[in-house]
């Protein structure tokens, strides 16, 4: 076997390992819940540890997460959050983004009747600090304050409720 072979096997192997097949997906990885008419999905929290630019060591978490419009109307989905870090947990910051870098505070989108936003939220803590996003308890919780729009808030963990959002029916 040829050094060419070899590296072919072991990308490979890599790629085939890192490979998430949807139809391989159980409950435990993925958590779904239909909540207004939106079906909100949250894949498994991911992530690594991550240096800036001053050598600062960070917890870096993401989540990929899909929105998917389940009604028969469409809906104006908006996800934001603050552009300055946020007190998370025991009086340390986090950082909480959305990905791609050109989204970062801000998603609005109109989402047609079966249609799908697909978005990675990221959250990035000093390692000094513990993880917020422990317990793995990560939801996307909605609630019907006013008539006509919902509020989004995110769980990170037992206790951290962040609002990063609203959606409301398009009228006619």
């Amino acid at each position: 076997m040829t050094i060419k072979h070899l590296f072919q096997l072991i990308f490979f192997v890599f790629l085939f390992g890192c490979s998430n097949n949807s139809g391989d997906i159980t409950k435990r990885d993925r958590i779904g819940e239909k909540q207004f008419g939106l079906f909100i999905e949250i894949g498994p929290r991911q992530g690594y540890q991550f240096f800036d630019a001053t050598g600062t060591e960070h917890n870096y978490r993401h989540y990929t997460i899909t929105v998917t419009n389940d009604s028969i109307t469409p809906v104006d989905l908006e996800i934001y959050f603050p552009k300055t870090a946020q007190v998370l947990k025991d009086s340390c910051k986090s950082k909480v983004f959305l990905i791609p870098r050109l989204l970062t505070q801000h998603l609005y989108k109109t989402l047609k009747p079966t249609e799908k936003c697909v978005f990675i939220l990221g959250v990035l803590t000093d390692t000094r600090c513990p993880d917020p996003t422990t317990p793995f308890d990560t939801r996307i919780l909605t609630s019907n304050e006013h008539s006509s729009v919902i509020s989004i808030k995110l769980k990170l963990n037992d206790t951290l409720k962040i609002p990063c959002g609203q959606f409301s029916y398009v009228k006619k």
